[in-house]
């Protein structure tokens, strides 16, 4: 079981489960009927009690990670005291779980590190009395006197492509299709403070990419609707000839499926393989995370990132040149030496990025989590931070869990309310400008619409105007286009079309009309009411020409005003043009 409280606006990323449906497949090759259920934990107790009614259950897991610790610690009483079976728990954050945690969730057994192995060898003597639990490595217990017993640690799996494909057919009370995410590797070679990787066992272990292509295959065969496929690995820019190889097979499942992808960078491979991004943009790459994380050389050093702010922009601007069409990007709030003044420095920053990829980065915040085992939570006061105390339970987002040596924690929470404004009006200054390049709005608007991915851009900016809006979802779905876009010859037979209404958006409080404060004369307001989509520019004009026949010496030289009206209007997002 994967669990998560419900909370509003918590974005709970590819809920595809890999690690459970992983060892579910895992089981079931061993013989076990094993199912996966992932949802709210409000939903849990009627899940338990009808499957272990209705199966012969030997035991239940569960995932447990920074978000979810409390919730899971909370089930495990409740699923020992009710049903008495076996409880286990794993997930990432079962590196920090020891003795306290047995005594407070009542749990039998903690399961660390990747788990295939670890979990045949526990349900093996679950069920059959086969070994001893001092026998399994990744497994701890509690012993007799309450002390945290452990089998010793356990190397990760060396093959990944021994292992089956993720056991989608074993979920339970989901709706939803699967095979949206993968992971075509673990691991991760660097030693980022800040990261659960930093500590643990750092082996890159890569599948062969016809491994890799195979079950994407598979996930095609079995879901005809997927469309977007999210490459889960921490670090899938590590070796260039190997994503030349990926995008080399997409590019070949591409000529029969659409389909696009996202995966995440790392900043100082990119930038010293730049070819990768023409390369992965080629194969359909429609979204790039790479870390940001601060716009300031001492922190990124201190974080052991390995890159610097100008790699950063270098990588930026060349994922720009390549035309990859998002980039998304996190900067943390309240890490070592913040200030006012690095603050100011990471917004800076930050501002500088959106202006070298206006319409394509995304620029996030968040607090600094002290995710288990990394160097920030094994020696926090060596950074100046200091850990609060049940840090996990604030695992939401809404509040800083660490502190900041000289700042409080509202301090902390202004710099990221400063930095969201100043990145939000740097969003809309660049937007209001006209910045930001018709091909790259309307690249975000064929990314909804054809494989429902949205950009922050999409979403905060584009969707919030409404003429901006309209049009490009009528440009976007084939319905329309652009002036520049109707052939010159053919201009009197296309007909235009306003992308708003008259009545909501004209105001006629002072007399006359206007538009967000620009004050339309009679032709321009004629034109527009004309301009409903249904006749064509020669039919506007002769509706026009009965109005103002007196203006003008000829219909010709009303065309020719009309024209260049339609002109304006359209560079205001205001009509667009359909065919007959």
């Amino acid at each position: 079981m994967n669990v998560k409280r419900p909370v509003s606006g918590l974005n709970a990323g590819p809920v595809d489960c890999l690690g459970l449906f992983y060892l579910a497949a895992v089981l079931e090759n061993k013989g076990y009927d094993p199912w996966v259920f992932h949802g709210l934990t409000s939903d849990v107790p009627d899940v338990l009690e009808k499957n272990i009614k209705e199966k012969n259950v030997a035991a239940v897991g569960f995932s447990c990670d920074y978000q979810n610790r409390s919730a899971v610690e909370e089930l495990c009483r409740y699923v020992k005291n009710k049903y008495g079976v076996a409880v286990i728990v794993g997930g990432p954050q079962a590196v920090a779980l020891g003795a306290e945690f047995f005594k407070e969730s009542g749990c039998d057994y903690i399961v660390r590190g990747e788990a295939e192995d670890t979990l045949v060898e526990l349900l093996e003597l679950i069920t059959q009395s086969k070994g001893g639990r001092e026998l399994i490595k990744g497994l701890c217990w509690p012993g007799e006197d309450g002390a945290l017993m452990t089998g010793g640690e356990r190397e990760p799996a060396g093959d990944l492509d021994s292992l089956p494909f993720p056991a989608y057919h074993r979920a339970l009370g989901s709706n939803r299709s699967y095979g949206g995410t993968i992971f075509t590797g673990r691991g991760c070679p660097f030693s980022c403070a800040f990261c659960y990787q930093s500590n643990h066992k750092k082996k890159v272990r890569l599948r062969s990419v016809e491994n890799v292509m195979k079950e994407i295959a598979a996930n095609l065969d079995k879901n005809p609707d997927l469309k977007y496929i999210t490459v889960m690995d921490d670090t899938f820019t590590l070796n260039p000839q190997r994503v030349e190889e990926f995008c080399g097979a997409m590019n070949k499942l591409r000529i029969k499926r659409n389909i696009a992808w996202y995966c995440e960078g790392h900043v100082r491979t990119i930038a010293r393989h730049p070819e990768m991004l023409k390369m992965m943009a080629g194969a359909g790459l429609l979204r790039l995370q790479i870390g940001v994380e601060s716009g300031c050389r001492q922190i990124l050093d201190i974080y052991g990132k390995n890159t610097t702010p100008e790699e950063i922009e270098f990588v930026v601007s060349e994922a720009v040149r390549c035309k990859i069409p998002q980039i998304a990007t996190n900067l943390i709030i309240g890490g070592p030496l913040e200030s006012e003044k690095t603050s100011e420095e990471t917004i800076a920053f930050a501002e500088k990025l959106l202006n070298i990829a206006p319409g394509i980065i995304d620029i996030t915040t968040g607090f600094l989590r002290p995710y288990p085992g990394t160097a920030i939570s094994n020696a926090p006061g060596s950074f100046g931070l200091k850990i609060s105390e049940a840090a996990e339970i604030r695992s939401f987002d809404d509040y800083p869990p660490v502190s900041v040596d000289g700042l409080s924690a509202e301090d902390i929470i202004a710099n990221r309310v400063r930095t969201g404004r100043r990145i939000s009006k740097t969003m809309r200054g660049l937007l209001n400008e006209n910045k930001i390049p018709y091909e790259t709005i309307l690249s975000q608007y064929a990314a909804a619409r054809e494989y429902g991915v949205t950009s922050m851009w999409y979403l905060d900016a584009f969707k919030r105007n409404v003429f901006l809006d309209e049009y490009f979802r009528l440009i976007s779905s084939g319905a329309a286009v652009r002036m520049a876009g109707v052939p010159e010859d053919e201009f009197p037979l296309w007909r235009p079309q306003r992308t708003f209404e008259i009545w909501r958006i004209v105001d006629m409080r002072n007399g006359y009309p206007r538009i967000d404060g620009y004050v339309l004369s009679p032709l321009e307001f004629e034109l527009l009411l004309h301009s409903s989509g249904k006749t064509t520019f020669a039919e506007v004009l002769e509706g026009l020409y009965r109005i103002f026949a007196d203006k003008f010496e000829g219909i010709d030289e009303l065309a020719e005003h009309a024209a260049r009206l339609l002109k304006n209007f359209d560079s205001r997002r205001w009509v667009v043009f359909c065919k007959v």
